[in-house]
């Protein structure tokens, strides 16, 4: 009984429904919902990217990896992934100002706004995965602020 009671809070948690919960219990998989704040405008959209353990992190190549771009509601955005399978995951957001799919730079120095799961401090250099490793065993929400360097 208590398994039925668990389920139907991560379901009304999560936004999802109880028979969703026991699904994701049953293929271990989570949902994981990101909210981004600190966007300076909302013109464009913002990609992302989910990299799991082992892929190419923040190049977001591999296997496994799940990307795509999501609207801009004032300053921020929502992305919901529904069912990532459990485990290590880092996530790379970016504010795509031109929606022309690409980070665009000056001289390797992002001129858009870039932010990763668990909010690394600066360095001159993209994060490594341990650095922003977030770990899966359930329902999850992040947040991510964006950080602008122009």
């Amino acid at each position: 009984m208590w398994v039925s009671a668990a389920l139907a809070l991560i379901a009304l948690t999560a936004g999802g429904t109880k028979a969703e919960a026991q699904d994701q219990v049953r293929a271990g998989t989570s949902r994981l919902t990101i909210t981004i704040a600190g966007l300076r405008n909302d013109k464009g959209v913002v990609q992302y990217c989910a990299a799991p353990r082992g892929s190419a992190f923040p190049d977001c190549e591999g296997t496994g990896v799940i990307s795509g771009s999501v609207p801009i509601s004032g300053q921020s955005a929502t992305i919901t992934l529904p069912r990532l399978a459990n485990g290590e995951w880092a996530i790379a957001v970016f504010h795509d100002r031109n929606a022309n799919g690409e980070l665009d730079t000056f001289a390797g120095i992002p001129r858009e706004g870039y932010g990763f799961s668990r909010n690394p401090g600066f360095r001159p250099r993209a994060p490594r995965f341990d650095e922003a490793v977030i770990e899966l065993a359930g329902n999850a929400n992040i947040d991510i602020r964006m950080r602008y360097l122009f």
